[in-house]
């Protein structure tokens, strides 16, 4: 099976969709903040969007279908330099933008330092005991767990034998919900959004080969998983719960397989067109930019300018600054910073041939 350079532009889109339902809800607070004196509409409004966050989960999918697709035929240092370019360009820009937009706003007030911006942008601030600027910056750590995991495959040339690897990384993830063992998995990987990186990678698999045994016996344990942990998990996103809202989280998670069920047939397929490839560059910046920054703009704001125009116009504001970040900023920096890296790998290359 050959590295795949496919455009799959059909996850680009999926991907805006995602980041857009977790901006809703993260935005659904501060707007449902000054219905309180009408409960009927609160409750209206946070039984839909309360849900939003299961974007994240169909973000993990994404990744393990994309990381493991462009993993393929690349060298270990290939890889490393793929990830780097495409994950902390636009890391340092929305950070960055952040940290000014709070200190500009709030002054004194704002708790950023120095100190918290410069571990921010290295993406290990919490092994460092700093905190995120960001609350949302935790899912870029699940994803680097990923990245190194797929990295270690390809340094010691086991990425093709998934047939061996994926059924005990699917076993350990299965005994680390049962019986929290092994008790080291979470160092290396997170336990708890494992079966979303699978069924990723199978899915490619299967769009690639069409579905075989193989994918189908990894696949439907690892949607099981998933929707143990989604039926689990509301509780940490949400508020009073009761058992039909996390019946809805798995229905949710089960649609989520389903469509990529679709993709993998080749049943849903976009054209890659400049629109939807625009859509998909400018889901990370929005993803990164969107939480801190928007609803510190909202409290600003919040006195001045009605509650709903005042979301809809952040909204905007925050589409708007991402697509401009991923057309102008994000763009140039990632390919100076890619052929940086290939040249100082081609010097140390030329240096040991001496």
């Amino acid at each position: 099976m050959e590295g795949q350079k496919e455009r799959f532009a059909e996850l680009d889109f999926i991907r805006f969709f995602a980041a857009l339902s977790v901006v809703i809800y993260h935005y659904k607070s501060k707007y449902l903040e000054s219905l309180g004196d009408n409960p009927a509409l609160v409750h209206g409004i946070y039984a839909i969007t309360k849900f939003g966050y299961l974007g994240v989960d169909l973000f993990f999918i994404i990744s393990g279908f994309v990381i493991f697709a462009s993993a393929l035929g690349r060298t270990g240092f290939q890889f490393a330099v793929s990830r780097i370019t495409r994950l902390y360009p636009t890391l340092w820009v929305c950070v960055t933008i952040t940290a000014l937009v709070s200190l500009g706003l709030r002054g004194a007030e704002s708790d950023i330092s120095i100190t918290q911006w410069l571990a921010n942008l290295t993406l290990f601030n919490k092994r460092m005991g700093i905190e995120d600027i960001d609350g949302v910056y935790w899912t870029l750590v699940v994803e680097v767990k990923f990245y190194f995991c797929i990295l270690a495959l390809l340094l010691f040339d086991l990425i093709r034998h998934y047939r061996i690897w994926i059924p005990i990384w699917l076993l350990a993830t299965v005994t680390f919900l049962f019986f929290k063992q092994p008790f080291f998995l979470g160092w290396f990987i997170s336990p708890e959004y494992s079966s979303y990186f699978i069924s990723g990678i199978i899915f490619y698999l299967a769009r690639s080969d069409g579905y075989r045994w193989f994918h189908v016996a990894v696949l439907l344990p690892a949607t099981a998983v998933s929707s143990v942990y989604a039926y689990r998990a509301l509780s940490s996103f949400a508020r009073d719960v009761t058992d039909v809202d996390r019946m809805v989280a798995v229905g949710i998670v089960w649609c989520l397989y389903l469509l990529f069920f679709l993709v993998s047939i080749r049943k849903f397929t976009m054209r890659s067109t400049g629109f939807v490839l625009g859509l998909g560059g400018m889901t990370y910046p929005l993803y990164l930019l969107h939480n801190r920054t928007g609803k510190e703009i909202y409290d600003y704001f919040s006195s001045a300018v009605p509650p709903l125009l005042l979301v809809f116009s952040i909204a905007a504001v925050m589409l708007l600054a991402s697509w401009l970040i991923h057309v102008y900023l994000e763009r140039g920096i990632a390919d100076r910073l890619k052929h940086y890296l290939f040249s100082v790998a081609g010097r140390i290359s030329a240096m040991r041939s001496r």
